[in-house]
Protein backbone atom coordinates (compact mmCIF):
# COMPACT_ATOMS: atom_id res chain seq x y z
CA UNK A 1 0.00 0.00 0.00
CA UNK A 2 2.80 2.44 0.84
CA UNK A 3 4.39 2.21 -2.59
CA UNK A 4 0.97 2.60 -4.20
CA UNK A 5 0.34 5.76 -2.16
CA UNK A 6 3.78 7.19 -2.94
CA UNK A 7 3.04 6.77 -6.63
CA UNK A 8 -0.32 8.50 -6.24
CA UNK A 9 1.15 11.46 -4.34
CA UNK A 10 3.77 11.81 -7.10
CA UNK A 11 1.10 12.16 -9.82
CA UNK A 12 -0.10 15.60 -10.96
CA UNK A 13 -2.87 16.54 -8.54
CA UNK A 14 -2.33 13.28 -6.66
CA UNK A 15 -2.06 14.70 -3.14
CA UNK A 16 -5.04 16.96 -3.71
CA UNK A 17 -7.08 14.05 -5.06
CA UNK A 18 -6.27 11.91 -2.02
CA UNK A 19 -7.19 14.77 0.31
CA UNK A 20 -10.42 15.23 -1.62
CA UNK A 21 -11.43 11.65 -0.83
CA UNK A 22 -10.97 12.36 2.87
CA UNK A 23 -12.61 15.79 2.65
CA UNK A 24 -15.77 14.43 1.05
CA UNK A 25 -16.20 11.86 3.81
CA UNK A 26 -15.59 14.49 6.50
CA UNK A 27 -18.18 16.88 5.06
CA UNK A 28 -20.80 14.15 5.05
CA UNK A 29 -19.87 12.93 8.54
CA UNK A 30 -20.06 16.43 9.99
CA UNK A 31 -23.58 16.91 8.63
CA UNK A 32 -24.86 13.46 9.65
CA UNK A 33 -23.38 13.49 13.14
CA UNK A 34 -24.59 17.01 13.85
CA UNK A 35 -28.12 15.97 12.87
CA UNK A 36 -27.87 12.69 14.81
CA UNK A 37 -26.82 14.54 17.97
CA UNK A 38 -30.27 16.16 17.99
CA UNK A 39 -32.09 12.85 17.61
CA UNK A 40 -30.92 11.06 20.78
CA UNK A 41 -32.35 11.53 24.25
CA UNK A 42 -29.25 10.51 26.23
CA UNK A 43 -27.41 13.71 27.21
CA UNK A 44 -24.00 11.99 27.41
CA UNK A 45 -24.35 10.46 23.96
CA UNK A 46 -25.50 13.80 22.60
CA UNK A 47 -22.29 15.43 23.84
CA UNK A 48 -20.16 12.67 22.31
CA UNK A 49 -21.88 12.98 18.94
CA UNK A 50 -21.69 16.77 19.00
CA UNK A 51 -17.95 16.67 19.65
CA UNK A 52 -17.49 14.07 16.92
CA UNK A 53 -19.44 16.21 14.45
CA UNK A 54 -17.38 19.28 15.38
CA UNK A 55 -14.17 17.30 14.84
CA UNK A 56 -15.32 16.26 11.38
CA UNK A 57 -16.24 19.83 10.43
CA UNK A 58 -12.82 21.04 11.62
CA UNK A 59 -11.13 18.32 9.59
CA UNK A 60 -13.14 19.28 6.50
CA UNK A 61 -12.04 22.89 6.92
CA UNK A 62 -8.38 21.97 7.31
CA UNK A 63 -8.49 19.72 4.26
CA UNK A 64 -10.25 22.35 2.15
CA UNK A 65 -7.65 24.94 3.16
CA UNK A 66 -4.76 22.61 2.34
CA UNK A 67 -6.26 21.70 -1.04
CA UNK A 68 -6.58 25.42 -1.77
CA UNK A 69 -2.90 25.87 -0.94
CA UNK A 70 -2.13 23.04 -3.36
CA UNK A 71 -4.36 24.75 -5.96
CA UNK A 72 -6.62 21.71 -6.09
CA UNK A 73 -10.35 22.34 -6.46
CA UNK A 74 -12.43 19.89 -4.38
CA UNK A 75 -15.24 18.07 -6.15
CA UNK A 76 -18.04 15.73 -5.17
CA UNK A 77 -17.45 11.99 -5.25
CA UNK A 78 -19.33 9.61 -7.50
CA UNK A 79 -21.69 7.12 -5.77
CA UNK A 80 -19.13 4.36 -6.36
CA UNK A 81 -16.57 6.26 -4.28
CA UNK A 82 -18.96 7.33 -1.51
CA UNK A 83 -18.79 4.29 0.74
CA UNK A 84 -20.30 6.17 3.66
CA UNK A 85 -23.47 6.80 1.69
CA UNK A 86 -23.54 3.20 0.52
CA UNK A 87 -23.03 1.74 3.99
CA UNK A 88 -25.57 3.99 5.68
CA UNK A 89 -28.09 3.08 2.98
CA UNK A 90 -27.62 -0.58 3.94
CA UNK A 91 -28.30 0.09 7.61
CA UNK A 92 -31.68 -0.81 9.05
CA UNK A 93 -31.77 2.62 10.65
CA UNK A 94 -33.68 5.44 9.00
CA UNK A 95 -31.83 8.26 7.28
CA UNK A 96 -30.98 10.77 10.02
CA UNK A 97 -31.94 13.65 7.71
CA UNK A 98 -35.41 12.16 7.30
CA UNK A 99 -35.81 11.67 11.05
CA UNK A 100 -34.61 15.24 11.65
CA UNK A 101 -37.07 16.63 9.09
CA UNK A 102 -39.89 14.71 10.76
CA UNK A 103 -38.78 16.01 14.19
CA UNK A 104 -38.50 12.43 15.42
CA UNK A 105 -36.04 10.40 17.48
CA UNK A 106 -33.82 7.44 16.63
CA UNK A 107 -34.44 4.23 18.55
CA UNK A 108 -31.71 2.41 20.46
CA UNK A 109 -31.70 -0.31 17.77
CA UNK A 110 -31.18 2.33 15.08
CA UNK A 111 -28.44 4.00 17.09
CA UNK A 112 -26.66 0.66 17.46
CA UNK A 113 -26.73 0.19 13.67
CA UNK A 114 -25.43 3.69 13.08
CA UNK A 115 -22.71 3.33 15.71
CA UNK A 116 -21.44 0.19 14.01
CA UNK A 117 -21.53 1.77 10.56
CA UNK A 118 -19.63 4.83 11.78
CA UNK A 119 -17.07 2.62 13.55
CA UNK A 120 -16.44 0.60 10.38
CA UNK A 121 -15.88 3.81 8.42
CA UNK A 122 -13.65 5.35 11.10
CA UNK A 123 -11.46 2.24 11.41
CA UNK A 124 -10.98 2.07 7.66
CA UNK A 125 -10.18 5.79 7.51
CA UNK A 126 -7.61 5.48 10.31
CA UNK A 127 -5.72 2.75 8.45
CA UNK A 128 -5.55 4.83 5.27
CA UNK A 129 -4.65 8.02 7.11
CA UNK A 130 -1.79 6.23 8.88
CA UNK A 131 -0.46 4.95 5.55
CA UNK A 132 -0.67 8.41 3.95
CA UNK A 133 1.04 9.95 6.97
CA UNK A 134 3.89 7.48 6.62
CA UNK A 135 4.62 8.41 2.99
CA UNK A 136 4.35 12.20 3.31
CA UNK A 137 7.83 12.92 4.69
CA UNK A 138 8.37 15.15 1.62
CA UNK A 139 5.30 17.27 2.47
CA UNK A 140 5.42 18.29 6.16
CA UNK A 141 2.35 20.57 5.96
CA UNK A 142 0.06 17.85 4.63
CA UNK A 143 1.63 15.29 6.92
CA UNK A 144 0.93 17.41 10.00
CA UNK A 145 -2.70 17.85 8.95
CA UNK A 146 -3.15 14.12 8.35
CA UNK A 147 -1.51 13.36 11.69
CA UNK A 148 -3.91 15.64 13.55
CA UNK A 149 -6.92 14.09 11.82
CA UNK A 150 -5.61 10.59 12.55
CA UNK A 151 -5.30 11.39 16.26
CA UNK A 152 -8.94 12.47 16.40
CA UNK A 153 -10.11 9.47 14.38
CA UNK A 154 -8.34 7.09 16.75
CA UNK A 155 -10.17 8.75 19.64
CA UNK A 156 -13.44 8.33 17.74
CA UNK A 157 -12.76 4.61 17.33
CA UNK A 158 -12.20 4.34 21.08
CA UNK A 159 -15.45 5.94 22.16
CA UNK A 160 -17.46 4.09 19.49
CA UNK A 161 -16.11 0.77 20.75
CA UNK A 162 -17.17 1.74 24.27
CA UNK A 163 -20.66 2.51 23.00
CA UNK A 164 -20.83 -0.90 21.35
CA UNK A 165 -19.97 -2.55 24.66
CA UNK A 166 -22.93 -0.68 26.13
CA UNK A 167 -25.16 -1.95 23.33
CA UNK A 168 -24.00 -5.51 24.01
CA UNK A 169 -25.41 -5.07 27.51
CA UNK A 170 -28.55 -3.34 26.25
CA UNK A 171 -29.29 -5.99 23.63
CA UNK A 172 -26.83 -8.89 23.50
CA UNK A 173 -23.35 -9.66 22.24
CA UNK A 174 -24.91 -11.96 19.66
CA UNK A 175 -27.21 -9.25 18.31
CA UNK A 176 -24.39 -6.72 18.04
CA UNK A 177 -22.12 -9.33 16.46
CA UNK A 178 -24.72 -10.25 13.84
CA UNK A 179 -25.18 -6.60 12.92
CA UNK A 180 -21.42 -6.13 12.71
CA UNK A 181 -21.04 -9.12 10.37
CA UNK A 182 -23.83 -7.87 8.10
CA UNK A 183 -22.45 -4.34 7.85
CA UNK A 184 -18.83 -5.47 7.46
CA UNK A 185 -19.86 -7.71 4.57
CA UNK A 186 -21.72 -4.79 2.98
CA UNK A 187 -18.62 -2.64 3.42
CA UNK A 188 -16.43 -5.27 1.77
CA UNK A 189 -18.73 -5.23 -1.26
CA UNK A 190 -18.69 -1.43 -1.39
CA UNK A 191 -14.89 -1.42 -1.08
CA UNK A 192 -14.56 -3.73 -4.10
CA UNK A 193 -16.58 -1.25 -6.18
CA UNK A 194 -14.62 1.66 -4.66
CA UNK A 195 -11.23 0.36 -5.76
CA UNK A 196 -12.60 -0.38 -9.21
CA UNK A 197 -13.60 3.28 -9.59
CA UNK A 198 -10.35 4.83 -8.29
CA UNK A 199 -8.47 4.81 -11.61
CA UNK A 200 -11.08 6.96 -13.34
CA UNK A 201 -11.18 9.23 -10.29
CA UNK A 202 -7.43 9.90 -10.33
CA UNK A 203 -7.43 10.33 -14.09
CA UNK A 204 -10.10 13.02 -13.72
CA UNK A 205 -8.22 14.70 -10.88
CA UNK A 206 -5.09 14.96 -13.03
CA UNK A 207 -7.05 16.63 -15.82
CA UNK A 208 -9.13 19.10 -13.77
Amino acid sequence: MLEFLRALHARPGGTGALLNLVWASKVRAAADLSALSLLVSDAHVRVLLTRHGCDEARHAYGLARRMSELQFLPFRLSPQLDRAEGLLARCRARDVKQVYAERGWVSQAELMELTLAILILERDAAVKLRANHDVLDHDPETRALIGAILSDDQRHVGYLRERLEWFEGRFSRRAVGATRERLEEAFRQLTSVYYGALQDYFDRAALD
